[in-house]
């Protein structure tokens, strides 16, 4: 019996030991992992923080792209666009997903087209709040794409707007990107979900270090340091991997999104066709080479024969060697992904854009280089999600007011400084590797708008010292109407701020733009209700004789001075023309109660 307890206490041993074997590596790397982040070793990899600057709201993290890049140096900032952790009633809350294009490169900001569709919102709809929340990142592809829609049905979407594939080879875990690592997608989103702990942050880092590559050469584009392998044959194995990765992610996205009946409006994609050369032809292609299509094409353009053109064109990008441009297959993609799934739709930016171009062929009409709009491209991008929206009912049934493109064209706030910013962005870009433009010249700028545009670029000045630079100089030049254009940009960059509402309320009541300026106080006080601004909403909506609404302010201000006698002749006369103004419907033509009408209004503004 002792011999056989000994044995058992032996075996048990054994299997202790070999429990706290197996366990020390877990438990070594767990200790690791908490001396890490005790430390402030690597980042918080989530999604979206909370919002110092506005309590209760979340904004997308700066270092959240370190999760798809292999080198911390080419990882790319997004937006910091601010929502709020609970949806308010009355709120259309939409993402967006994407590359540098939905990003709104080499614009930024405000001439994204996601930036176009909030204005153009936010005018038809005074009594709606928006919040259409960019995510898109530079330099990534659909594994970003894929990893973040998978949180997001978390936050009560309305909807998922998408661009992406342009970048699917050379985007941050593209197959010949920098960043690659390997074709396995189990693999690389196991290694995207490991990112999160800080010990896998330190093996990256340390792989990085010993792999000796040394220092990222930071003198070179983004677009360099990402492109490994520059040569990818159409067709080729790397060719078809790219293509396959792309579908495989976009029709996950799509499957998740369908599942959990959230609309998804998902745009097939654009690029310059006739006024892009091919950045890289193989010359022993012959006849089948990207300069070979490319020249034929030019060659049928000019002859006004765009349907050949065309075919040639297209041609011309599927064999450009350098794969900066989505092949064909990329909207076949979408194509069919809006086919399969139910609630993912189509989003027909390349027709809108065919429609703005001569011949249907897609060019500097709309182009910049090779992928990224101008700002008649955004415009028209947020014309296509605009209408989609539209038809799928996702927005506000019965607008109080209309905006065409032409008068969203006309009216969106970007400035000057907004758009020479872009324009010498390009011309930089346009200098460098794969463009080598030599012809391009670094403008020169012979306005202070060009000097702030340079000053953003050369001296990295931020964009909202920009804004206040152009509006102190619009102010001392008396210059009212390019005031609001600032004021109001200013609005689209910070929706949650009261102060920038008011502002741009003030500068439209100036300008007697009535609609805006009840458009935009009313947002302010929403934000933070005061006297003053109770006050200017009460004059302009009495200006704009909707008693109903200037009935709304008074009663606030009531609950501020209930005691206020002028407040309470104020509030009896606005009942009175209430009545009025009922009475006016049932009797438009009686001409007593017209006079009244008239009498009373002017009474009530001369106080």
């Amino acid at each position: 019996m002792a011999k056989q307890s000994k044995q058992v206490t032996d075996k048990r041993k054994q299997s202790a030991f070999k429990l706290i074997a197996f366990a020390l590596p877990f438990l070594f790397i767990l200790l690791l992992e908490l001396i890490l982040r005790i430390t402030g070793y690597g980042h918080d990899l989530s999604l979206f923080i909370p919002d110092e600057e506005h309590p209760g709201s979340l904004v997308m993290n700066r270092y959240v792209s370190e999760r798809y890049f292999t080198d911390g140096v080419n990882a790319t900032t997004g937006n910091a666009e601010s929502f709020k952790v609970r949806k308010a009633p009355h709120t259309i809350r939409l993402f967006v997903l994407g590359e540098s294009t939905t990003i709104g490169y080499p614009y930024m900001h405000n001439g994204s087209f996601h930036r176009w569709l909030t204005y153009r919102l936010t005018q038809m709809y005074p009594d709606w709040n928006f919040e259409i929340i960019n995510l898109s990142l530079t330099a990534v592809n659909s594994y970003t794409v894929l990893d973040m829609a998978k949180e997001l049905p978390d936050y009560e979407p309305d909807g998922i707007l998408v661009y992406s594939g342009h970048n699917e080879y050379y985007g941050a875990l593209g197959v010949g990107s920098t960043s690659n690592l390997g074709n396995s997608a189990p693999f690389i989103r196991t290694l995207i979900a490991l990112k999160h702990y800080r010990v896998v942050q330190l093996i990256f880092n340390t792989m990085r270090g010993l792999s000796g590559k040394g220092k990222t050469d930071i003198s070179q584009t983004l677009m360099e340091r990402m492109a490994a392998d520059q040569h990818i044959h159409y067709g080729s194995e790397k060719f078809k991997n790219g293509v396959s990765q792309f579908k495989m992610n976009i029709n996950e996205m799509c499957r998740l999104f369908s599942a959990r009946k959230i609309p998804v409006f998902i745009s097939n994609l654009v690029s310059n066709e006739k006024d892009l050369s091919p950045l890289s032809s193989d010359a022993r292609e012959a006849d089948a080479s990207a300069k070979s299509y490319y020249d034929k094409g030019t060659a049928a353009y000019l002859i006004s024969d765009t349907i050949v053109a065309k075919r040639l064109f297209i041609n011309a990008a599927a064999h450009d060697l350098l794969r900066f441009r989505a092949p064909e297959q990329m909207n076949q993609i979408i194509r069919d992904a809006a086919l399969r799934y139910a609630g993912i739709y189509l989003v027909d930016t390349r027709k809108v854009f065919e429609n703005h171009s001569h011949g249907h062929i897609l060019g500097n009409e709309t182009i910049l280089e090779h992928v990224h709009p101008n700002l008649q491209g955004y415009a028209l991008m947020s014309e296509a999600f605009f209408s989609a929206l539209k038809t799928r009912h996702i927005l506000p049934v019965g607008p109080q007011f209309d905006m065409s493109l032409h008068q969203l064209q006309d009216e969106m706030p970007l400035t000057a400084t907004d758009s020479l910013f872009g324009a010498y962005s390009v011309a930089e870009l346009k200098r460098a590797w794969p463009f080598h433009e030599t012809a391009i010249k670094q403008p020169v700028p012979n306005t202070l708008e060009g000097e702030i545009a340079m000053a953003m670029i050369k001296q990295h000045l931020p964009w909202n010292d920009a804004m206040d630079r152009l509006m102190n100089y619009y102010e001392q030049t008396r210059d009212q109407k390019a005031a609001l254009k600032v004021a109001e940009a200013v609005v689209l960059e910070y929706p949650q701020d009261a102060a920038f509402y008011a502002a741009a309320g003030k500068l439209s009541a100036q300008q007697s733009n009535l609609k805006k300026a009840i458009n935009y106080f009313n947002r302010a006080f929403v934000l933070e209700p005061s006297m003053d601004l109770a006050r200017a909403l009460f004059a302009l909506e009495i200006k704009s004789r909707h008693p109903e609404k200037a009935d709304r302010y008074i009663n606030y201000a009531l609950t501020i001075t209930p005691d206020n006698p002028a407040l309470v002749k104020a509030r009896e006369v606005v009942r009175r023309l209430i009545q009025l103004e009922q009475a006016g419907k049932a009797a438009p033509a009686d001409r007593i109660l017209s006079k009244q009408l008239n009498d009373t209004y002017a009474a009530l503004q001369a106080n």
